[in-house]
């Protein structure tokens, strides 16, 4: 729809899906001789909604301010799956599909605190423990805390040009919200001299008592780890728990842009048809963010085990016509 000679447009698109027989692995008897293959595992429903406003704010004969606004929500739930996740499946951060939760919903191992000499502890179905805990099992996983999905609910952009004669400024923020990220995996139970060990560590546990007042675990001793092993599941756990949980949400300056058309009089003797230059720079800064993520982008994260975020880029563009 357009109002007052199109000097406002807007368009609303909304679906709804319903999606069966979909495709996934699931574990078999091993006839054939493979134990996983893929097969119709699950169903799932989903719907979403999507506005879109553009504006010519200023009109005149030397300068115009356009805006474009948009705003998308989309929600899904897996209504059935006929496939059982493991607990690392579930925390490890990608997001795994579960049944009556998003396709790619992400749990976390309930964490309850620190022992009295700084070990991280969880609550297992019950059971107060840091070591039994079994991160291959797919039975009794109903302790596991649902987070939130992985995928953003939330997504749009914002964007501005201006104009003035010959100048055009472009000014586009893009934004994100309704999804959590899992903190890097950067806790161990040991460390070396090649060991890079992260900044929230200044906040450990080191004397008892500390467990009062932080949730950073201690350092453990090569002593403390020789005499149980199992300390290593305490500090793995640690990583996909709950204390290891951000909001993805952000709001980017995703671009920035100012560009010059040369006058036709300059150009003409040349035999040049249109000439113009443009500065533009993209991925600028993170508006806003969770101040939890510590420095971790929002937008990226490892898939594959090889991810890295776009770098910020400045381009210098000089265009011709002939």
């Amino acid at each position: 729809m357009g109002f007052l000679d199109n000097r406002i447009n807007f368009s609303i698109d909304w679906y709804k899906r319903n999606n069966y027989d979909l495709i996934g692995i699931t574990p078999t008897q091993g006839v054939g001789g493979s134990i996983y293959k893929y097969a119709n595992i699950a169903s799932m429903k989903s719907h979403g909604i999507e506005f879109t406003i553009s504006s010519k704010n200023i009109q005149s004969k030397d300068f115009s301010w356009n805006t474009d606004f948009i705003f998308s929500k989309a929600k899904n739930e897996v209504t059935e799956l006929n496939a059982r996740s493991s607990v690392m499946d579930l925390v490890s951060g990608y997001g795994f599909a579960r049944q009556g939760y998003p396709v790619r919903g992400l749990f976390s191992i309930p964490f309850v605190g620190l022992s009295s000499n700084g070990i991280p502890m969880y609550n297992i179905n019950g059971k107060i423990t840091n070591t039994d805990i079994d991160f291959q099992t797919r039975d009794n996983i109903d302790y596991l805390k649902y987070e939130g999905p992985t995928d953003p609910t939330i997504t749009g952009s914002f964007g501005n040009i201006f104009t003035y004669k010959a100048f055009k400024l472009n000014v586009f923020i893009t934004y994100s919200f309704g999804n959590v990220v899992r903190l890097n995996p950067c806790f161990n139970y040991q460390y070396s001299d090649l060991s890079s060990m992260p900044r929230e560590f200044k906040n450990r546990w080191t004397v008892p008592g500390d467990e009062k007042h932080t949730n950073i675990p201690a350092i453990i001793s090569k002593r403390q780890y020789e005499d149980n092993k199992d300390l290593m599941y305490a500090y793995n756990a640690y990583n996909y728990s709950t204390e290891r949980i951000a909001k993805g949400d952000f709001i980017r300056m995703k671009e920035i842009s100012l560009s010059y058309d040369f006058p036709k009089s300059w150009i003409t003797s040349a035999k040049i048809s249109n000439l113009s230059l443009k500065l533009q720079a993209t991925n600028l800064f993170l508006i806003y963010e969770d101040k939890k993520l510590n420095g971790q982008d929002p937008e990226f994260f490892n898939t594959g085990g090889v991810a890295s975020p776009v770098p910020r880029q400045f381009t210098l563009t000089l265009r011709l016509g002939f």
